[in-house]
C-alpha cells in the first residue's frame, strides 16, 4: 500500500483524488490532506513537496486554467528540475470540471441535462467550470439550478456548487468512462498505473 499526501486546489479536486485512489483497491490511500484554496499555494511550494517526495509519496493536481498552453509548460515553469519519483504532479486541462464532463453519460444523468449537450472533448473547453454552470442552468432540476448557478453578478459559482460536484464524483462518476474522453485524466490514470507497478 502507498500512502499520498494530497494536495488540491478545492474539495471537487480532493474528491477526485480519494476515487482514484479507491479504483486501485487497496494499491493507494491518503495519508494527509494538504488543501491550498487555489494554484497560488501549489506554485509556491512545489519546490518543497518535491523535496519532502524524496522520503514520502506526494500527489499533486492543478488546474491548468489558460495561464499556460498546455500541461508540460506549466509543470516545467513550476518544476524544471529533476522531479523525485515519489512525486505525482498532474495538471487538469484545463479545471479538474473536464474530468467530471468527459464522463458525459453519468453527468448528462446526475445534472438532469441532455448527453448530447456535454462536450465531447471536455478538455478542449476554455472554462469547463463555466460550462458546467451553463450545462446546470438547463438542468430539469430545480435544486440542481439553484445550487450550481451564480445567485448574482458577484458570485462565481451557485452556494451549492461544490456539494454537488462532490456528491457527482464519489457517488456517480465514472473514472473508466471519463478517461476515454479525457487526455489529461488518462495521463493521470497512467502514472497511477505505473506508480501501481
Amino acid at each position: 500500500m502507498i500512502y499520498f499526501t494530497s494536495v488540491y486546489e478545492d474539495e471537487p479536486t480532493h474528491q477526485v483524488m480519494l476515487k482514484l485512489y479507491e479504483s486501485f483497491q487497496g494499491y493507494f490511500a491518503e495519508s494527509v490532506a494538504i488543501p491550498c484554496r487555489g494554484k497560488g499555494k501549489i506554485k509556491k511550494q512545489i519546490g518543497a513537496y518535491n523535496n519532502a517526495a524524496k522520503y514520502g509519496y506526494y500527489f499533486v493536481i492543478a488546474d491548468l486554467d489558460t495561464e499556460y498552453k498546455c500541461a508540460s509548460s506549466l509543470i516545467q515553469d513550476w518544476l524544471p528540475g529533476r522531479r523525485a519519483s515519489q512525486l505525482l504532479f498532474r495538471v487538469a486541462v484545463r479545471e479538474v470540471e473536464s474530468w467530471l464532463l468527459a464522463d458525459r453519460e453519468n453527468f448528462a444523468a446526475f445534472f438532469s441535462v441532455s448527453k448530447q449537450l456535454v462536450p465531447l472533448n471536455p478538455d478542449s473547453e476554455t472554462d469547463p467550470k463555466r460550462t458546467v454552470i451553463a450545462l446546470a442552468k438547463k438542468s430539469r432540476k430545480r435544486d440542481i439550478r439553484e445550487a450550481i448557478v451564480p445567485i448574482d453578478d458577484y458570485a462565481t459559482i451557485g452556494p451549492g456548487y461544490n456539494i454537488q460536484l462532490q456528491s457527482f464524483i464519489k457517488n456517480f462518476w465514472n473514472i473508466n468512462s471519463a478517461r476515454k474522453n479525457s487526455q489529461s485524466l488518462d495521463r493521470a490514470v497512467k502514472s497511477l498505473e505505473k506508480m501501481a507497478k
